[in-house]
């Protein structure tokens, strides 16, 4: 299957995005109790970000995930390809 242009990039943004750009993308917008068990089901998820999971309700503001990727972007975490 080939892809076009826009399909590639959205692709490459997948495979190589964080768990910040897929927290934003695909669980921002579950319950709380959904993300409480996505949490739970997937320990190692926001790892390289300094937030506790018992203030994981954080992440739903803006502001606060933009903290995130410039600290990230500061320890020098951000990847080549962005």
């Amino acid at each position: 299957m080939r892809m076009n242009k826009s399909q590639n990039y959205n692709f490459m943004k997948f495979v190589f995005g964080d768990d910040l750009d897929f927290y934003e993308e695909y669980t921002i917008n579950l319950s709380d109790k959904e993300q409480q068990e996505f949490f739970t089901d997937n320990p190692d998820f926001m790892q390289e970000f300094p937030v506790s999971r018992d203030k994981m309700y954080l992440l739903r503001d803006p502001v606060f995930r933009g903290i995130l990727r410039r600290i990230k972007e500061y320890e020098g975490g951000k990847g080549k390809w962005h």
